[in-house]
């Protein structure tokens, strides 16, 4: 009898592993196929994927980060993940609720004082709840940015990197308190690079640490995200991947360090950490990720924003999800907790189309494992 248990015992070991080891070879073919589909336009000139998927983790790398030199990317590539550091943001804000350092509905001025007594239209203040789902007013981008952003160009880049890199945070703290509302605050969505770099602002205040070091102690070093940066030291500006526009012309990155916070969109980081942050997303067990996912913002139809993530809720589906694009890099991430999936995808290269033709593979991708 007991001999029979042995071997039913192993026998079941062995078709789990069995069916595993299948599970993420038809996870293999699958990326494969999409991948090379994808790198059939040639303005693109890599792709990384980080999926995690039945209890199973996939990182794999496609193409090359320069065109002709055969340097396909590795687990070590960092990327400019642009606005899906704003998630990262939000989740500190989450991590300030959940320990009663901040409520939603703080108004700014109280925080930071009558200098920002301007944040107000219609008798209603920006608060917080405002500034993490871009109902707050603030603008696009900082004063000289949002012009060049109008009209898409390597020179245009160039410039607004370089005024982006000189901008101090005495010199946004400034703009914003000479700032007009011309709307209430909270009633329109108007998506704002300016609001993310105000809330790294006050998480300074009511924690009384920097913005870099709360990022390490409430989600880079609890989510074993070891490669995740905004500022690069020598040896990680290696790492940096080369960025490109769609005519493989190189464009300007944020090797160097930064004056403002970075909270809007100046994270690096690698496949292995962003894998590591999906699997931190899919575990609403953790009140602050379960909080940071809340409803706060009916945008349109079936969409609403949380802590800064898209909200996707309808009949059809469930999941979170949030874009990053900069000069020359675009990527994805989407959340599906209740399915315990989760994708991240990047690319080196950046043109108008790239943002969506980035997002069609990522659909692709997970409506075959569904």
């Amino acid at each position: 009898m007991k001999f029979k248990t042995l071997i039913y015992i192993l026998l079941l070991i062995s078709f789990q592993s069995c069916n595993a080891q299948t599970k993420k070879q038809t996870l293999s073919i699958i990326v494969d196929e999409e991948a090379q589909l994808f790198l059939e336009d040639d303005r693109f000139n890599s792709l990384s994927i980080a999926i995690f998927y039945n209890g199973e983790s996939y990182v794999e790398h496609f193409g090359e980060l320069d065109k002709g030199k055969g340097n396909k990317p590795t687990n070590k590539t960092l990327y400019e993940i642009a606005s899906v550091s704003k998630t990262m943001t939000g989740y500190l804000v989450a991590s300030a609720v959940e320990e009663g350092k901040l409520k939603l509905d703080d108004a700014v001025y109280d925080i930071l004082g009558d200098k920002y007594k301007n944040l107000e239209y219609g008798g209603e203040p920006v608060r917080i709840e405002h500034l993490i789902t871009h109902t707050s007013g603030l603008p696009l981008n900082v004063r000289g940015v949002s012009e060049l952003y109008q009209n898409p160009s390597s020179n245009n880049y160039h410039e607004a990197q370089r005024i982006l890199s000189q901008y101090s945070k005495e010199d946004l703290l400034s703009e914003i308190q000479s700032l007009k509302l011309t709307q209430k605050p909270g009633e329109n969505y108007g998506y704002s690079n300016v609001a993310p770099n105000l809330i790294a602002h006050i998480l300074e205040v009511v924690f009384d640490k920097t913005f870099e070091e709360l990022l390490q102690e409430k989600l880079f070093n609890p989510a074993k995200m070891p490669n995740t940066y905004i500022n690069l030291n020598d040896k990680q500006k290696g790492f940096l991947a080369n960025g490109y526009n769609g005519n493989n012309e190189m464009m300007p990155n944020f090797k160097e360090p930064i004056q403002l916070w970075g909270a809007a969109g100046r994270i690096k980081s690698n496949s292995e950490d962003l894998l590591n942050y999906i699997k931190w997303q899919l575990n609403e067990k953790n009140p602050i990720t379960k909080l940071s996912h809340k409803k706060l913002f009916h945008d349109v139809e079936n969409i609403w924003i949380g802590y800064y993530w898209e909200i996707i809720d309808s009949n059809a589906e469930k999941h979170i999800e949030h874009h990053g694009g900069i000069y020359g890099s675009q990527n994805w991430i989407m959340i599906f907790p209740e399915q315990n999936i989760g994708i991240s995808i990047i690319t080196n290269s950046s043109f108008p189309e790239a943002n969506q033709l980035i997002k069609e593979t990522t659909k692709k991708i997970i409506n075959r494992l569904k």
